[in-house]
């Protein structure tokens, strides 16, 4: 369930209903925000017929304020997944006789078509993707056998007629960051600057675009020559985060702040402990040694994923898993099902250091 709806510093979104998981009219269960609106997850009873309605809930949490209009009403079909989108106070709103199906979000998948170091690329059916895989705009997942990873930024241009502020602080700096970790730098020395609340929002607002823009492929990430495992970027969000608590807990904050700086979160790496450790993300290693695969996978794997990951990560590198998770279950029964188990847990690992789980 997702309700896209801006509420005032301090409120939260709540959903209650008829269903005991909804609390029965008498409880209402907390959504979460993202960067997509205010969301949760839940499982119901198959064909039932569920009335519910969304409600602000006061920062102390004694106040609810409900939105207007009749109940919303779905009948549940007798199983699977749903999707549906809200808008506070359209209660009217058609959600279809069993609610909106959820929609494949894979981004643009390819398989590879000809030998050779570099595969060529063609469309493929997805998988469920990550919340940023399917807004990817950026370029297709290709599958190498040797390591063919270019500098991506080199025919780029940076166009600074008209900027100031901390816009022109961005774009200057952009042009000395091309990996992702350079950027996540980049974003970590503008919000550690400000000195008065109008350039506190500014930079958060450039931040905020910046990073969105990367995840979703529009600024895209090369490589520069060096070797960083994906530790270093854990690390650089750690302390982007921390500059943004700093601020949370300013005295006198506005709620265009607060907004904006939900907005960054999402598009920070996890800087969970199996992150931050020295070597992180060895799963896709083991992977890529086994020898129930074949031997053109594996390099495959290794270069197109492994090398790639541990060297110089980036958002492209959760869409290049995602491309070769559609591949390796096209075909049920094609590989090894140890194998496809542990790809899988690797891909759910690498949306979890993506902050991209949802």
């Amino acid at each position: 369930v997702c309700l896209e709806h801006q509420v005032k510093y301090g409120e939260h979104v709540g959903i209650i209903g008829s269903a005991k998981e909804l609390g029965a009219w008498k409880q209402h269960v907390e959504l979460d925000w993202t960067q997509d609106g205010w969301v949760c997850q839940l499982e119901l009873p198959s064909e039932a017929l569920v009335e519910f309605k969304f409600v602000i809930v006061s920062k102390g949490g004694n106040d609810k304020t409900w939105e207007g209009g009749d109940n919303r009403a779905i009948q549940l079909p007798k199983g699977g997944t749903l999707d549906i989108a809200c808008n506070w106070d359209k209660t009217e709103e058609p959600l279809g006789p069993s609610g909106t199906p959820k929609v494949d979000r894979a981004p643009k998948h390819v398989v590879p078509q000809t030998a050779g170091d570099v595969s060529a690329a063609s469309s493929a059916p997805g998988t469920d993707s990550s919340s940023f895989g399917g807004q990817w705009q950026g370029s297709e997942a290709v599958f190498m056998r040797s390591n063919e990873h270019g500098n991506k930024s080199s025919d780029r241009m940076w166009d600074t007629a008209g900027l100031g502020g901390m816009a022109l602080k961005l774009v200057e700096g952009d042009k000395s960051s091309k990996n992702w970790w350079q950027k996540l730098d980049l974003v970590r020395r503008l919000v550690s600057e400000p000195v008065d609340d109008q350039s506190r929002l500014e930079a958060l607002i450039c931040s905020a675009i910046y990073l969105k823009w990367i995840y979703t492929g529009q600024i895209s990430c090369s490589e520069d020559g060096g070797h960083y495992r994906p530790n270093k970027h854990a690390e650089i969000s750690r302390q982007i985060f921390r500059e943004l608590e700093k601020m949370y807990y300013t005295k006198g904050i506005s709620p265009e702040d607060v907004l904006v700086i939900r907005k960054i979160h999402p598009c920070l790496p996890s800087f969970k402990s199996e992150f931050t450790a020295t070597v992180p993300l060895t799963r896709i290693r083991d992977i890529a040694h086994r020898n129930d695969i074949p031997h053109e996978l594996k390099q495959e794997i290794k270069h197109t994923i492994q090398n790639k990951l541990h060297r110089s990560a980036g958002p492209e590198d959760l869409v290049a898993t995602e491309a070769m998770l559609t591949r390796i279950t096209k075909n049920p029964g094609e590989y090894n099902g140890a194998f496809v188990e542990q790809f899988q847990i690797f891909y759910s690992e690498l949306k979890d250091f993506f902050n991209a789980g949802r």
